[in-house]
C-alpha cells in the first residue's frame, strides 16, 4: 500500500469524493468530525494539519487527517476540539499503523477519541470508555419513555421545573437553527465565565479555536454544517447550544445557560426541548461527547467505545510512555490517590494550555 502525504487543502476533487463515500459508508464513522470539511476547516486556521492519503492501484481507498506535534508526533486533527478521531477507511481494509506513520514520515501518534472498533490500533490503547449519545432513531416518544423508564422521578421533576419555567417567566421556545450572532455571543460569554469559575481552560481564548469556531458556524452544508439552537423561556435565553451535524448526526461542541435561571435547569430543559424539536427533523443520534457530567449519564441511551492511548516507534519512547503510563494507573488505584492526583491534575491543565496555544 502506497501512502500520500498532502496538505489537506490540496486534496482533489476525486480524493475529496472518495473520502465523502467512505465516510458515509461506515457507520462507525458517521460522526461530523470525520467529515473532510471539518478537517479543512482547521486546516485554513492551523497550518500543521496534513493528510496521509493510503492509495491501492492508484485509488485512494483511506485518508488519515492529522496534526503534526513535536518530534514527528500525529495528534487528532483539532487536538481537544475534536471528539472522535481515527483512521477513514473501510472495515475490511488491511492496514498496518507502523507503515502508516512511516509513510507520513510520522514518529508517533497519540490519541484519546480513538474509535475503538478500528481492530488495527487495538494493541495501542490503553484505556476505553464510552462517548454517550442520544438515540432518537425511533422519535422522541420513545427516547422520552426511555428516559421515563430509566429514572421515572428524574424526569418527572424536569417536566415539572418546565411548568414551573412556562407560569414564571413565559413560554418555552426553541429556535433550532438560529443565525443571529448576538446569540452564539451570548453562550460564548457565558461558556468562558463558565471556564473562570471552575479553572478549567479557556478554550475560546485562543486564536485559532475562535477562529474555528466561527468558520464552523457559517458552514451550511448538507454533508457538513454548523448548528446553533436557542432555548427562550418567554423573551429570555435561557440556553445555547453550538453543534456540527452530518446528515442525521449532531455532535454536541459546546453548551451554556444564563446562569440567573439555574433554579429551572435550563440546560436540561434544553437538551429536552432539542431532542424533541431535532427528532422531527430527521436527526436519529446526538452525540454529547467522552465525559462523566451528571446530565450527559441522566440523557445517554448508550455510548460509542473511545480509546485513549499510543503508538512509538521509538524504543526508548515507547518505553518511557509506556513505563509512566504505569505509573499513572498505580496513582489511581492507590489509597493515596487524591493527594498524588492533585499535583498531576495541574501539570495536566498546563499542558492542555499549551496545546491550544501551539
Amino acid at each position: 500500500m502506497n501512502v500520500k502525504l498532502l496538505a489537506a487543502d490540496k486534496l482533489s476533487a476525486d480524493q475529496l469524493a472518495a473520502w465523502t463515500e467512505i465516510q458515509r459508508c461506515e457507520p462507525a464513522l458517521d460522526s461530523p468530525y470525520f467529515r473532510p470539511e471539518f478537517t479543512r476547516a482547521v486546516a485554513a486556521v492551523r497550518d500543521d494539519v496534513e493528510v496521509g492519503v493510503l492509495e491501492q492501484g492508484g485509488e485512494p481507498v483511506g485518508f488519515f487527517p492529522f496534526q503534526r506535534g513535536s518530534g514527528g508526533a500525529a495528534l487528532p486533527v483539532g487536538g481537544k476540539m475534536s471528539d472522535f478521531h481515527g483512521l477513514i477507511a473501510r472495515k475490511d481494509l488491511h492496514w498496518q499503523p507502523s507503515e502508516l506513520l512511516r509513510g507520513c514520515r510520522l514518529s508517533a501518534w497519540r490519541f484519546d477519541h480513538l474509535i475503538a472498533s478500528q481492530a488495527p490500533l487495538r494493541p495501542y490503547q490503553w484505556r476505553v470508555a464510552p462517548s454517550p449519545y442520544i438515540d432518537l432513531s425511533r422519535g422522541w416518544e420513545a427516547y422520552r419513555n426511555e428516559l421515563l423508564s430509566a429514572n421515572p422521578a428524574w424526569m418527572k421533576q424536569m417536566e415539572r421545573k418546565r411548568r414551573q419555567a412556562e407560569r414564571r417567566i413565559g413560554p418555552l421556545r426553541v429556535e433550532l437553527d438560529c443565525d443571529d450572532p448576538a446569540v452564539f455571543n451570548r453562550m460564548l460569554k457565558w461558556k468562558e465565565e463558565k471556564y473562570l469559575q471552575t479553572g478549567a481552560t479557556n478554550v475560546l481564548a485562543f486564536d485559532w479555536t475562535a477562529a474555528l469556531l466561527e468558520r464552523t458556524r457559517a458552514a451550511k452544508g448538507e454533508g457538513f454544517s454548523g448548528v446553533t439552537s436557542a432555548l427562550y423561556m418567554g423573551d429570555m435565553l435561557a440556553a445555547v447550544l453550538f453543534s456540527i451535524r452530518s446528515y442525521g448526526v449532531l455532535h454536541s461542541w459546546f453548551s451554556a445557560y444564563c446562569p440567573d435561571l439555574h433554579r429551572f435547569s435550563p440546560g436540561i430543559l434544553a437538551w429536552l426541548e432539542f431532542s424533541r424539536a431535532y427528532a422531527e427533523i430527521g436527526v436519529r443520534r446526538i452525540d454529547l461527547g467522552k465525559g462523566p457530567e451528571e446530565y450527559k449519564v441522566r440523557l445517554m441511551s448508550g455510548g460509542i467505545d473511545v480509546a485513549e492511548g499510543a503508538l512509538d516507534l521509538r524504543p526508548l519512547a515507547r518505553f518511557l510512555r509506556r513505563n509512566c503510563r504505569r505509573a499513572y494507573d498505580w496513582t489511581r488505584r492507590s489509597p493515596l490517590r487524591r493527594l498524588l492526583l492533585k499535583p498531576g491534575r495541574s501539570i495536566r491543565r498546563m499542558i492542555e494550555a499549551r496545546s491550544f496555544s501551539q
